[in-house]
């Protein structure tokens, strides 16, 4: 079986939402906690290059028209790569103190797709999920969610799948491609505390569902029926994310953090918040772009 190749040192806090963008060759991610960045790797050349933001960035979308779509401690916003600006887009989070947004991915049709949670409980059901679309719409899908966590798509865009990370939950529910609704939530994988907190996740071309479990040390693919398939290894407690890229999309990507992590904890193991790769001859889809 394929090993966990440790890619790249950075020590984030928390490194999150992986976005590979195949036109540039570059991975994307971002550092939202105690470090403000956004951060941008070349497999080919090995250069990392780090973007101060200035402010909390949870996840990023690609845009059409360039540049990005970014889910920020201000609202959901564009950002300007040249000009390190961000332009206010919309925010349903307006006024309602304590709560943030978390994770978020774009489906086929260009919309963006992101979640929230309750900073001050997050362990109680305040979480939502919300869905960006054009130049103003910003339309509330769920609710009733711990910490809303990874989103992702199966192959043929009938099933959108979601984390509920407190819930110890992955969720499938159908999913219509052109109105961009879902429906009839319901339990795709449940898991144990004892295996981590379920984190990001992303889909493969044969519709496999692989989880990256915080706490865990591990990546877990899954099948269609939700049944395990295998599970790999890492040399870190707290994998965040993953996603596929590389030339041919088959290399998978994993973000971690440090956070939580005690001194001697971080001494023991040095690669914790550090960036990793996983060949295991299986390609992923590419990531859409959103289209506002």
């Amino acid at each position: 079986m394929a090993e966990v190749e440790h890619v790249l040192e950075v020590h984030n806090v928390i490194g999150e939402g992986p976005v590979w963008h195949s036109q540039e060759g570059f991975l994307y991610w971002v550092n939202f906690i105690g470090q403000h960045q956004i951060l941008r790797f070349s497999p080919q050349t090995r250069r990392i290059e780090v973007f101060e933001t200035g402010m909390p960035v949870m996840a990023l979308g690609i845009r059409k028209t360039g540049g990005f779509i970014a889910a920020t401690a201000r609202g959901i916003a564009n950002w300007d790569i040249q000009r390190g600006s961000f332009e206010p887009f919309c925010d349903p989070l307006a006024g309602r103190t304590g709560f943030r947004f978390n994770d978020a991915a774009t489906d086929s049709e260009g919309r963006f797709w992101v979640g929230t949670l309750n900073d001050a409980n997050p362990k109680g059901p305040d979480g939502e999920l919300y869905c960006i679309q054009g130049t103003d719409s910003c339309e509330l899908m769920d609710r009733n969610i711990t910490v809303a966590n990874g989103i992702g798509w199966s192959p043929d865009r009938r099933i959108m799948y979601f984390v509920d990370s407190f819930r110890y939950c992955i969720y499938a529910y159908d999913y219509s491609t052109e109105p961009g609704t879902i429906a009839n939530r319901r339990t795709f994988v449940q898991t144990t505390p004892e295996g981590g907190i379920p984190d990001g996740l992303t889909v493969d071309t044969e519709g496999f569902v692989w989880i990256a479990y915080c706490g865990g040390w591990r990546v877990v693919r899954y099948s269609p029926e939700g049944k395990l398939d295998r599970e790999y290894r890492l040399p870190v407690a707290n994998p965040t994310s993953c996603a596929f890229g590389g030339k041919r999309l088959d290399e998978l990507y994993i973000t971690s953090a440090d956070l939580g992590l005690s001194e001697e904890d971080k001494r023991k193991h040095p690669q914790s918040g550090d960036l990793f790769c996983l060949r295991a001859g299986i390609a992923g889809m590419d990531e859409p772009r959103f289209g506002g």
